[in-house]
């Protein structure tokens, strides 16, 4: 079962004309558990409509960067996607 954590994105950058990258800020009482490898993915989870969506993206940082970010490529009818671009 997923455990999920409310986090603040610190960014938003529009990288394509339809796709972006979200920062997110990682409090430093939760560093250890957002480690991660190269391939690993990030399951989100949000209300749009008044209905929960959880999508999967790819963490596109460097494990060395100390940063947590992903790329949400535009996707027509896409729920999550539209709301993220």
């Amino acid at each position: 079962m997923s455990h999920f954590h409310t986090l603040t994105i610190q960014e938003v950058r529009r990288e394509t004309p339809d796709a972006v990258s979200v920062l997110f800020e990682v409090p430093d009482s939760l560093k250890k558990e957002f480690h991660f490898t190269p391939g690993q993915y990030l399951t989100l989870k949000t209300t749009i409509d008044g209905k929960e969506v959880r999508r999967a993206y790819s963490i596109c940082a460097s494990p060395n960067s100390d940063e947590l970010r992903v790329a949400v490529k535009k996707v027509q009818n896409g729920a999550f996607s539209v709301y993220a671009n």
